[in-house]
């Protein structure tokens, strides 16, 4: 199963836009690896214990001597807890970098003049690092160690998904994290060098689609890629979730529970669907040889519009999407551009005026008579903002608006003609 999905990539400036490529040194792609364990083992309970008061003493110590590096934490305490805990040492600087994390959000919080206590950890955990346990990737048989000559033996359900990544000698071991009913590995592999693009494909985040251009030597053609059942699927959920609360308003026990239940359901579903877009873009992209051009976005001033609006806004899984995307290019070797999206959907392509007015579907330059789809014609500026940071995309692509006044939206793929492995939800019209 898996929980966490990320990368580390080097964003290269290049004017107005950035592109985040590999440099020539090497950049990792990390991902976390799930196993639910329920152990008998006193031994790793007592160790989860003394963890927690290794991190919690090292708080109190950084907290009074105004410590913020692990450097100066491990010369002033390393000793004195290596001495009173008689845990595996190389515990001890992972408990040091857990307790300056808890710290930095705390003092983050004290100069925003925002109210924040004295932090404490109560959950039982343990981190550990690669050099500090032994997992045998045939078997699923991990070694924690607890003490000097003491250590504990724990069975991993091996799945087929978990196979193919530990199978793999191009994804190495990183860090482990234990807590209650749960073992947590992470494994680390080199993205290939990102090619060099002989097209691009510029899209506009929609909430209902991606829309924008794909643009190479050869020409520039219209595209559209339609995820409609991401809003069904949040328009059911939400329903479910305001019968829940009139129904079970007496009892907030349960509600929490039962809506609890519901978030996680529409969260999974709506991944799912996600992850069926972003594959898709990643694997044109790399079939095509293009760059992604996505935008930069941030939205400013968010909450100040109706409560209709502002739920349908931060329900909205922009940010997933980009994310998905770009790790995903990350370990395919396909590079991506990321742009400012400021007037993107309000400016002409052709001439560059702006229109301050509102802009309907179709957008129309009151200097030049240009109307274009408003998505398609953001896909257009999005290309050209990145041609103009990029000269060496810019040599790749020729940027024709005008070869797309008469030409018909071909979607990229037809999302409801994929195979998929969740379950429909029923759009309550029924």
């Amino acid at each position: 199963m898996l929980v966490f999905l990320g990368f580390s990539l080097s964003c290269i400036s290049l004017g107005r836009p950035h592109v985040c490529l590999p440099p020539f040194w090497a950049v990792e792609a990390h991902r976390a690896l799930l196993f639910p364990v329920n152990w008998d083992a006193p031994l790793l309970d007592w160790l989860l214990s003394e963890f927690r008061l290794l991190v919690n003493e090292s708080i109190r110590i950084a907290l009074k001597a105004e410590i913020r590096s692990r450097t100066r934490l491990t010369q002033v305490a390393y000793s004195d807890l290596s001495a009173r805990y008689g845990v595996y040492k190389q515990y001890i600087p992972s408990a040091f970098e857990i307790a300056l994390g808890v710290l930095k959000a705390h003092r983050r919080r004290l100069k925003r003049k925002k109210r924040s206590s004295v932090p404490y950890m109560r959950k039982l955990m343990l981190k550990a690092e690669n050099q500090s346990y032994r997992l045998d990737r045939e078997t699923g048989r991990i070694r924690i160690p607890v003490r000097k000559g003491e250590s504990v033996v724990v069975q991993l359900p091996l799945s087929a998904w978990h196979r193919s990544f530990l199978n793999d000698p191009e994804w190495r071991l990183g860090s482990l994290t234990v807590v209650p009913g749960k073992i947590v590995v992470v494994i680390r592999k080199e993205v290939p060098k990102a090619y060099e693009p002989e097209g691009a494909i510029a899209l506009d985040t929609n909430e209902d689609s991606l829309d924008g251009v794909v643009a190479s030597d050869a020409g520039i053609v219209s595209t559209s890629l339609r995820f409609e059942s991401v809003r069904r699927i949040q328009q059911t959920h939400f329903r479910r979730r305001r019968r829940l609360a009139a129904k079970k308003a007496g009892d907030r026990r349960v509600l929490r529970r039962l809506l609890n239940r519901e978030g996680h359901r529409e969260r999974h579903r709506v991944r799912q669907r996600v992850h069926q877009v972003s594959k898709r873009i990643v694997q044109f992209a790399k079939d095509s040889r293009v760059a992604i051009v996505l935008e930069d976005l941030t939205l400013h001033g968010a909450g100040g519009w109706s409560r209709r609006m502002n739920r349908r806004l931060s329900s909205w899984p922009r940010s997933e999407i980009h994310r998905q995307i770009e790790y995903k290019a990350a370990l395919a070797g396909v590079p991506v551009i990321k742009v400012n999206p400021q007037w993107t959907s309000k400016t002409c392509p052709m001439c560059g005026a702006r229109r301050r007015d509102r802009v309907g579907k179709v957008f129309v330059c009151l200097m030049c008579d240009w109307e274009m789809d408003r998505q398609i014609n953001a896909g257009l500026n999005i290309l050209k903002t990145a041609l103009a940071g990029n000269p060496a995309l810019a040599r790749a692509v020729r940027f024709q608006p005008g070869a797309l006044r008469h030409d018909v939206v071909s979607p990229l793929y037809d999302l409801s003609a994929l195979p998929t492995s969740a379950r429909e939800e029923p759009s309550g019209v029924e």
